[in-house]
């Protein structure tokens, strides 16, 4: 039979036996069931596009003796399922060698496509470019597969995503992801399970995404009644995604990039953002990419639109068939057919209020004073989410005091004053929380602090664990800042979006990707930080458009400020000196850019109390940084840098004496320690954490991390082309925390790492190629934690595991944790956690990460 389908079949019969095959075999036995399972998938995601690559090949090389060679590797998975379907339940050896076979099975699967398909077309391109319109939408099949194969395996294939997502990333850092979020759907924010009194307009508003007659559909309402929230649940309805072929999700904001905008539906795509020449450059890119990549229809959803920015929404009106185009604002655009979303009536207002207010529990205060707060929230979800929330559990004299208060607030807006005032009586009410820390800190405190970040960032959990460990004298392991965010979460006045949700609590800020605020609470916090004349501000939120400086900037009585927390955002029209000023005070600060080039202030250098220092570059490109001159910064203690070209910085005077912490994300780091004259034990004595993530041009971490000798956390993540760490590892004898989590190339660990006898927590999860752990894992006599597992490809564990005394905790995946708990039974505090996967793991569609 399998001679039969050699020699000039075509692919489908060979794959059909080998489907068949996994599915008879899937449903029969356990033992292999989340392998089967992930096989299954990925093999019905690649099925449509196997009889097109034949064609492709044939029509471009005549390649028929690759096509050949993969017939033959579906025949030997399909033996290869026979055989597991024979293993017995005891053979745990035999189970492990398959088990591995099964994940590398599948990933030549896809490889195939990389090396014979993609590439192949690569090289080809004049050929396809010629018959471009027959060949578009194939390509397009094959590229969205290997994009989402990168995603599903923390890997780059053929694309490079310059945010490494994811994501998360970055998505915008590092490209987003959900579980509510269809994974052909690119940014679909996630929606809550608790929405109420939007089941007709979800009806109304995807009718007219549905028909024809308009390109244009506004989706118009005031702030906080959950215009997003009914654009995202609309994007994830069956026929809207049955329609359209890709549904890109932005958000715009206040200040409008259209350069950002067509940047981040680049990286949607799969590719890497273009450095754009201009916005109309940009606009023509888009378009020619759209109308290359696709002939079905595509939905954008410009959210967040305010009514100064109509020019970006007629920009992005491209005469494609079957393009779309979905805005949400608080304005109305006549020129576009609009639809309407009303506050909530009444009777789902209350429905609203009381699941957050009481949850499943019957009130338990008079009913009036209920009534009187669901009144005074005007039929606003937001508010009611909010108000709700923070009222839960409190007794009626809390109630009572609450509606005394909102009766008696001013207005704070000449819009929109009745929801916001409603808002801040509930922040305020965060006063009465305290952190127990040194300060008596409040929670209030730590909120107001996300008004540093620009509107509709993702804020990095790391960030805000640098500026409350210094500010507030929180614990550095993160279990604290931990709390804090799921205080804030449990109040709906922060989306916490997380890694895996049955992650178990000890990995802490490890789960946490980022956080983020809706936009008007950012505004009602910077509203509050700002009631003080300027010169009493202990936080100064800065925003300069253009060259345009406050007007108080250059009025010398109100100097030296006072302000303690500093943030200044510049867009990419700032083309200027920094006029001089004071800060003597400033312990945080906060730079956020959107230009190539940036000069560090130099009044940074003044900064004598400066303790956190956190920039971030939001263009596509790492950017280089000047004047970065520190030296006489004695109590700085953590720098956070984002996108930030590292050998700029490494070439100036960068001693600092006293640094704790220093964090490198998405950025440009291989050449920077390459340099023979990056002495970090020299620039950073002290250090005792170092976080890189998201650097892919990081292929091997230099042997002079080791001379670190204080160094504490090494936090190494998703840097996908990192093949080697020093052999000198076991230097850091003070190492407690080692991450390398979706280090997908790294394929050993180095001898010495056994040396670290002070090591806590061991992370190597989606490791992809790591195939097995020292021998001498018992040396390891501080292990508490470890994780790993999600596709690694271990045949058996060391028996020395059995003498690590102190492991309490292992997260892994389902066939990591059969291993485990071979070895639990002599393990009596071992506690085995399984991470299910919450990506969707398609292949034939954009799959998304949070």
């Amino acid at each position: 039979m399998a001679a039969s389908l050699l020699g000039g079949a075509a692919l489908g019969p060979v794959f059909d036996i080998l489907l068949k095959a996994v599915l008879d075999v899937g449903i029969k036995i356990a033992t292999f069931r989340s392998k089967f399972k992930s096989l299954t998938n990925t093999l019905n995601d690649i099925k449509p596009v196997f009889d097109d690559i034949e064609k492709l090949n044939k029509a471009l090389d005549g390649r028929e003796y690759e096509i050949e060679m993969f017939k033959k590797q579906l025949l030997a998975g399909e033996e290869l399922v026979r055989k597991c379907s024979k293993t017995k339940c005891y053979d745990a050896l035999k189970k492990w060698n398959y088990s591995r076979k099964l994940t590398k099975l599948e990933n030549s699967l896809v490889r195939f496509f990389q090396v014979h398909g993609f590439i192949q077309v690569c090289r080809d391109s004049k050929i396809i470019l010629v018959n471009v319109i027959e060949h578009g939408k194939k390509l397009d099949q094959i590229s969205s597969m290997l994009r989402d194969f990168s995603l599903k395996n923390g890997s780059s294939i053929g694309f490079t995503n310059s945010n490494g997502s994811s994501g998360w990333m970055n998505g915008k850092s590092f490209g987003s992801s959900n579980g509510n979020g269809f994974s052909g759907w690119s940014d679909v924010p996630q929606v809550s399970d608790c929405v109420v009194g939007f089941d007709l307009p979800l009806q109304e508003l995807k009718v007219k995404l549905l028909e024809e007659k308009e390109q244009v559909v506004v989706l118009s309402a005031p702030a906080g009644c959950g215009k997003t929230t009914l654009a995202a649940m609309v994007c994830l309805e069956d026929d809207i995604k049955a329609k359209y072929r890709d549904i890109f999700f932005v958000t715009v904001s206040k200040t409008a990039n259209i350069k950002r905008i067509v940047g981040e539906i680049f990286e949607m795509k799969g590719y890497k953002g273009p450095n754009f020449a201009s916005e109309h450059a940009a606009i023509c890119q888009l378009n020619n990419l759209l109308r290359r990549s696709t002939s079905q229809p595509v939905l954008l959803v410009l959210d967040d639109v305010w009514s100064e920015s109509d020019f970006v929404i007629e920009s992005f009106i491209f005469q494609i068939p079957g393009f779309k185009i979905l805005v949400t604002s608080r304005s109305v655009f006549p020129k576009f057919d609009t639809y309407k979303l009303n506050l909530l009536s009444e009777k789902d207002a209350k429905a609203l209020f009381y699941s957050s207010a009481f949850k499943d529990s019957i009130p338990n205060v008079r009913l009036d004073l209920v009534h009187k707060v669901v009144r005074s929230c005007c039929g606003f979800p937001l508010a009611l989410k909010v108000v709700g929330r923070s009222l839960c559990g409190q007794p009626e004299l809390i109630w009572f005091n609450r509606v005394m208060l909102q009766s008696k607030r001013q207005i704070l807006f000449p819009t929109e004053n009745d929801l916001l005032r409603t808002l801040r009586a509930s922040i305020d009410a965060l006063d009465e929380i305290d952190l127990y820390s040194s300060d008596a800190t409040t929670l209030r405190d730590c909120y107001l602090d996300l008004g540093s970040f620009p509107e509709d960032h993702r804020i990095h959990a790391a960030a805000l664990l640098d500026m409350w460990v210094e500010r507030y004298n929180l614990d550095e392991d993160g279990m604290k800042a931990m709390t804090i965010f799921f205080q804030l979460s449990s109040q709906n006045l922060v989306n916490l979006a997380l890694a895996r949700k049955d992650a178990p609590a000890v990995l802490g800020l490890h789960n946490l990707h980022y956080i983020q605020q809706h936009d008007l609470l950012r505004e009602l916090v910077i509203h509050q930080c700002d009631e003080k004349p300027v010169e009493e501000r202990r936080r100064l939120y800065i925003n300069i458009k253009g060259n345009d400086f406050p007007k108080w900037w250059f009025q010398q009585r109100l100097q030296p400020l006072q302000a303690e927390v500093l943030s200044i955002f510049t867009d990419e029209d700032f083309a200027t000196d920094w006029y001089d000023v004071q800060f003597p005070k400033v312990e945080v600060l906060v730079l956020n850019f959107e230009t190539k080039t940036y000069n560090l202030p130099p009044f940074v250098e003044q900064m004598s109390q400066l303790k956190t220092l956190i920039v971030t570059n939001n263009c596509f490109f790492p950017a280089k940084l000047n004047n970065f001159q520190l030296c006489s910064l004695l109590n700085l203690k953590r720098i956070s840098l984002e996108r930030i070209s590292v050998t700029s910085i490494f070439t100036a005077n960068l001693q600092l004496p006293n640094l704790r912490k220093i964090s490198f994300i998405m950025c440009e780091i291989g050449e920077a320690f390459e340099n023979p004259a990056a002495n970090m034990s020299y620039m950073w004595p002290k250090l005792v954490e170092m976080n890189i993530e998201y650097c892919n041009d990081l292929v091997e971490v230099p042997a002079e991390i080791c001379d670190l000798v204080d160094l504490k956390k090494l936090s190494i993540c998703y840097c996908h082309e990192l093949v080697a760490l020093p052999k000198e590892l076991g230097k850091l004898t003070n190492l407690e925390v080692l991450r390398l989590h979706s280090c997908t190339n790294l394929s050993k660990l180095p001898k010495s790492v056994v040396k670290l006898n002070r090591l806590g927590f061991l992370d190597v999860y989606d490791c992809v190629e790591l195939d097995f752990l020292p021998t001498e894992m018992d040396q390891l006599c501080s292990l508490r934690t470890i994780c790993m597992g999600s596709r690694l490809g271990f045949t058996e564990l060391p028996n020395s595991v059995l003498r690590l005394v102190k492991l309490e905790d292992v997260a892994c995946d389902e066939e990591t944790a059969s291993l485990w708990e071979y070895y639990k039974e002599h393990m009596r505090n071992l506690r085995i956690t399984v991470i299910k996967e919450d990506i969707n793991l398609n292949l034939l569609h954009k799959s998304l990460f949070v």
